[in-house]
């Protein structure tokens, strides 16, 4: 994994808890009893025939439109072609507007009230962006995702019901960001070390569908960000600058890169893997969106590349990574009224990227990324340790198994990226079942804990 190090307003990282020592394969030099087999590896074990790049490709939620469409063709048999051999006989030509038009409906302008610390200061205004997570246009109701330091100011008095966080936030609809059209939102929670908040908006005329007109405001739809390729479209939706919403264009530079940030306190720093894209981005994008070609949404912008002579950096917390925190806190928050922020189920180990390659699927002609994650550290007493894992463990598949609204709820996902297992502990709730996969010298063990009690989750607010 690629490492980059820039200054940004972003998060910081509680370290309750390690879940990862690091991602730069320079910095480690292996153990004597390190498991070597990749995820694959163990697929093939377990009767998978195809090859490495196919396997890798068969995980993956085709993130556009025109990648859904082909690989239906070829489900049903009506295309044997290549995705380029799809693109060729589909006469595509480029022309994004209309979904960038789309994205346009899903992002507002965000506009936090502080009052300063110091005598003789005047109030003052932090401009940033969010992204309209739920809507229900017969209530006017919305959730709304932004980033935690949009709405927090180390300067501010403290006083604030959450101290440094905005008692007076308003939202605005792209095109109507004019004082006289502003939507009051209050906090809901959030969390400073990952630097996702969400806002909530109640009973708001311009939210309603109604017998005189339909509102623009519509919630995003998210893609699977894992599925992300270097090299596609993009758009950054965003406040920039305090101008209003608008759109910059870009592609995808890495699909995931460890950068390193400044957090909202202007003090810490905590390292996040992001989406690393070309588009521009100036103060004010912070909480707007990341789409893809089709008008989806691939992340939360929140911050860019700060250095003399560095220019076309901006990046954005991954859709999965984010959506599931901001569900998180949701979930939090209703169950706690005292809580306002994030419960992530610890795990109690430190894993370090030990390996990485990647493999070229002509198919598809995309180039996938396999890393090898071995366990170097488990903490005593943690819920890793209660299960049976072990320091050389090669991590290969993590299975969630719960309920959600009172139906059965599974997710399966191969730990192919590290990234994918910070998503995957946010999702976990208390009551839930959790099995994970490893190759354990050249063997497969599967291992399972329940989550029973509140002492195995950590808050992050």
């Amino acid at each position: 994994m690629k490492k980059k190090f820039l200054i940004a307003a972003a998060a910081v990282l509680s370290v309750g808890i390690v879940l990862f020592a690091g991602c730069s394969l320079l910095d480690y030099a292996g153990g004597a009893n390190d498991d070597k087999r990749f995820p694959y590896d163990v697929a093939v074990e377990r009767g998978e025939e195809g090859s490495r790049e196919s396997w890798l490709a068969s995980l993956e939620t085709p993130s556009t439109e025109l990648r859904r469409l082909y690989e239906e063709a070829r489900a049903d048999g009506g295309f044997s072609g290549t995705f380029f051999e799809f693109l060729q006989a589909m006469g595509v030509e480029e022309d994004n507007g209309a979904y960038a038009q789309t994205a346009l409906r899903s992002v507002v302008y965000v506009r936090a009230l502080f009052s300063p610390s110091s005598r003789g200061e005047s109030d003052y205004y932090s401009l940033g962006s969010g992204i309209i997570y739920d809507l229900d246009t017969a209530a006017g109701d919305a959730l709304i995702v932004t980033n935690y330091h949009v709405v927090y100011s180390q300067k501010s008095t403290g006083n604030e019901a959450v101290p440094h966080v905005s008692d007076e936030i308003n939202v605005f609809l792209y095109g109507s960001e004019i004082s006289t059209h502003a939507i009051p939102a209050s906090y809901v929670g959030g969390t400073m070390d990952y630097d996702i908040a969400v806002l909530k908006v109640e009973g708001e005329d311009m939210l309603k569908d109604t017998d005189g007109g339909k509102t623009i405001a519509k919630a995003v739809t998210a893609c699977d960000s894992d599925s992300v390729t270097a090299g596609e479209r993009v758009y950054a939706v965003g406040n920039a600058d305090g101008e209003g919403v608008s759109v910059t264009a870009g592609v995808v530079s890495v699909e995931a890169e460890d950068a390193r940030f400044v957090g909202a306190d202007d003090k810490t720093y905590i390292t996040l893997s992001e989406i690393r894209f070309d588009a521009a981005v100036n103060p004010g994008n912070s909480g707007g969106g990341l789409f893809n070609a089709s008008g989806e949404l691939l992340g939360i912008v929140n911050g860019g590349r700060e250095v003399e002579d560095v220019v076309g950096f901006g990046y954005a917390i991954p859709a999965n990574t984010a959506l599931s925190i901001a569900q998180n806190i949701i979930d939090t928050c209703r169950e706690n009224a005292a809580s306002r922020g994030a419960a992530r189920a610890s795990l109690g180990i430190s894993v370090q990227v030990a390996d990485s390659r990647s493999a070229y699927d002509g198919q598809t002609g995309k180039l996938y990324i396999e890393e090898l994650l071995n366990v170097v550290d488990v903490t005593r007493g943690g819920v890793a340790a209660k299960m049976g894992m072990l320091v050389g463990d090669t991590l290969v598949g993590a299975k969630l198994s719960s309920t959600r609204g009172g139906m059965p709820y599974t997710r399966e996902i191969a730990l192919t990226r590290d990234f994918k297992l910070v998503a995957f502990l946010f999702e976990i709730r208390l009551g839930d079942t959790v099995e994970f996969t490893v190759s354990r010298e050249g063997k497969t063990v599967t291992l399972t804990a329940r989550y029973e009690s509140t002492e195995d989750f950590i808050l992050f607010d």
